[in-house]
C-alpha cells in the first residue's frame, strides 16, 4: 500500500523535568535562549474516536506567527527515543485560532493531513477532545561537535496542572548512545533526575481533562 502524501518519520527524545525548579536549572544553564514560541494545541476526533481507534491523532496548533495541522501515528519506543509517523501542513495562525476556538470547521481545510483524515473517516464532523497551551523555549546545544536543538516545554493543562519537559528531535538513531551519555551527564551536573517522558502531551491532557 502506498504511503500517504507527506508522511514523515519523527524521532524524538523526551525527558520529564519533573518540577519548575528543574526547569529553571536547565534554562539557567543554557543561558540566553534563541527563540520562544507560545503554542495553543487542540486535538480533534469523531464522537466515537474513530481516528484514535485507527492509531492516529489529529492536532491543530497555533504558534507565534503560523498555524499547523498534524496527523500523528502511534509512538514506538526504541530505547530512549520515540519514533512515530506524521503528516504535517502549515496553515495561517488565524485559521488555527479560529479552529481552536470552534469558529471554523477543521474539516473545511484542504491539505495533506486533512486529506488523510477524510480518507479515513469520510465527511463526518469532528469534535475537540482537549485544548492546552505550551511555552516552548529553544536553544542549540552541542553534542560531539554537532548542534542539537533543545526544546524546553512548560505545558499548562485544563485542570491547572503544569508539566515541564525537554524535547530533542533527531535525524536518525545512529548517535543515540553518545547523545544519551551527554544528556545523563548534563542532568547529573544540574542535579536533575534523568526521567524518560513516556506519555504524550495529548494523553496527559486527556487524563487531566476536567469536564
Amino acid at each position: 500500500m502506498k504511503d500517504p502524501e507527506g508522511l514523515n518519520r519523527e524521532i524524538e527524545i523526551k525527558l520529564d523535568l519533573g518540577s519548575f525548579t528543574n526547569y529553571l536549572k536547565l534554562v539557567g544553564f543554557l543561558g540566553e535562549l534563541e527563540q520562544e514560541d507560545r503554542q495553543i494545541n487542540g486535538f480533534f476526533d469523531t464522537e466515537d474516536q474513530q481516528i484514535a481507534k485507527m492509531g492516529w491523532a489529529l492536532r491543530v496548533r497555533a504558534e507565534n506567527e503560523r498555524g499547523l495541522v498534524t496527523v500523528k501515528g502511534i509512538s514506538v519506543a526504541e530505547g530512549l527515543v520515540v519514533i512515530r509517523q506524521e503528516i504535517e501542513a502549515d496553515i495561517t495562525r488565524g485559521q488555527a485560532i479560529d479552529i481552536l476556538n470552534l469558529r471554523m470547521d477543521v474539516m473545511s481545510l484542504t491539505n495533506s493531513p486533512m486529506d488523510f483524515i477524510k480518507e479515513k473517516v469520510g465527511d463526518q464532523s469532528l469534535t475537540q477532545l482537549v485544548k492546552f497551551s505550551n511555552t516552548r523555549q529553544k536553544k542549540t546545544f552541542r553534542i560531539a561537535d554537532k548542534g542539537y536543538l533543545f526544546e524546553i516545554d512548560k505545558t499548562e493543562f485544563k485542570d491547572g496542572s503544569v508539566d515541564y519537559e525537554l524535547e530533542l528531535e533527531l535525524e536518525h538513531t545512529g548517535d543515540l548512545a553518545t547523545i544519551e551519555d551527554k544528556l545523563r551527564h548534563l542532568f547529573s551536573s544540574l542535579d536533575i533526575p534523568f526521567a524518560h517522558q513516556t506519555q504524550s502531551k495529548f494523553h496527559r491532557a486527556l487524563n487531566r481533562s476536567a469536564f
